[in-house]
């Protein structure tokens, strides 16, 4: 009985050794691979400081963007429309024919005055002859000066004629162009404001249309606010695509609207090419410069968005911290202003994925010799 006692200590005692040990190695090597794994994950993910900045403190407002060119082309002559080729939402090239009408009035009125010219000119050469030849029998003393006056004055009532005949066939060659009309710039068609067929005269409104190469964007600001948009003039337009673009050109007015007390300032848009077309009549946020203050910035990629949340990875000496932040503006397309969750010097992950893999398997990393 005390044999079997003793033997069955003995066989407790070395099982128990076993398994500590067992134990240990496979804590241990479980340790090293975790540590070597996690390491890797933060070699291999880009990082980036938040930086404090002199930044431009900015306030927005909302404006439409509106065409520089848009215009209503009209009738400039009578007749009877008898080709307009465009319609609404037609792209017209510069020069293009948009409209045409009958001419009978015009080529005959145009083929009056042609003839009127060559009637002056003819009457014209008839007075010269006669003016040369009183003058050379005046010189010799043959005939009395009111005759050579009367030859001189005939001469130079012909040259009027024939001015006054160059005028009118000038206006009826322009009333003859007129039953052609051409676009004044590349455009599109906004309205169709008449038929073909339709009688027409001067003034008639004929098709409206804008160009889309020159753009502009009308804010109407409030007067507490001009005074600090006058001091900077510096804006830019932030797009429905999130797309920014500095204004190069603006124009102010010098007095506000009576009735709303606010001021229409012009903004005009840089030719330049868009991600996304715009058109008239849209609506874009405009931020103007107000101040100039000191902000903390992050990189716009290290921003993680979880539904309502938005936060950034922080690495610091042995951990990664999910930090929550409250976003400011946006300065450019890379960068953007943090009001609160980080502080200046700190590092944060640019690849919030990469940021979310390394923070979740830093649970397995051993910290003080035990597993978290």
């Amino acid at each position: 009985m005390g044999l079997k006692t003793e033997f069955y200590s003995r066989f407790i005692f070395v099982a128990t050794s076993l398994f500590a040990v067992v134990a240990s190695s496979c804590s241990h090597n479980d340790g090293e691979s975790v540590q070597k794994t996690f390491s890797q994950i933060d070699a291999s993910v880009a990082t980036a400081q938040v930086s404090l900045a002199d930044v431009d403190r900015e306030i927005e407002f909302d404006g439409v963007i509106e065409a520089v060119n848009q215009a209503v082309v009209s009738a400039q002559t009578s007749g009877r429309i008898i080709e307009l080729p465009f319609d609404v939402g037609d792209y017209v090239a510069k020069g293009a024919v948009v409209a045409r009408f009958t001419d009978t009035e015009q080529q005959a009125a145009f083929a009056a005055a042609k003839a009127q010219l060559e009637e002056a000119r003819a009457r014209f050469a008839e007075a010269n002859q006669q003016y040369e030849r009183i003058a050379d029998v005046y010189k010799k003393g043959l005939v009395a000066k009111a005759a050579f006056d009367q030859a001189e004055a005939a001469k130079q009532a012909a040259a009027a004629r024939v001015e006054s005949a160059n005028a009118a066939l000038r206006d009826a060659q322009e009333r003859l162009s007129h039953t052609v009309v051409t676009a004044p710039y590349s455009g599109i068609v906004v309205k169709r404001l008449t038929d073909v067929g339709a009688a027409v005269s001067p003034g008639t409104p004929l098709i409206e249309g804008l160009s889309l190469d020159h753009l502009r964007v009308r804010v109407d600001i409030p007067q507490q606010h001009i005074g600090p948009l006058r001091q900077h003039k510096q804006a830019r337009v932030i797009l429905a695509s999130g797309q920014s673009m500095q204004i190069e050109s603006m124009r102010i007015p010098p007095s506000a609207n009576v009735a709303t007390h606010s001021f229409q300032v012009l903004l005009q848009l840089p030719e330049t090419v868009q991600e996304q077309p715009l058109f008239p009549g849209t609506l874009v946020k405009v931020a103007f410069v107000s101040a100039k203050q000191q902000a903390l910035l992050v990189p716009e990629q290290a921003i993680a968005k979880r539904g309502e949340v938005t936060a950034v990875y922080v690495l610091t000496d042995d951990r990664i911290e999910f930090r929550y932040v409250r976003l400011g503006q946006r300065i450019t397309q890379e960068s953007r202003i943090i009001l609160a969750g980080v502080q200046q010097g700190e590092t944060v992950l640019l690849d919030p994925v990469a940021g979310a893999v390394a923070y979740k398997s830093q649970r397995y990393r051993p910290i003080n010799g035990e597993t978290k």
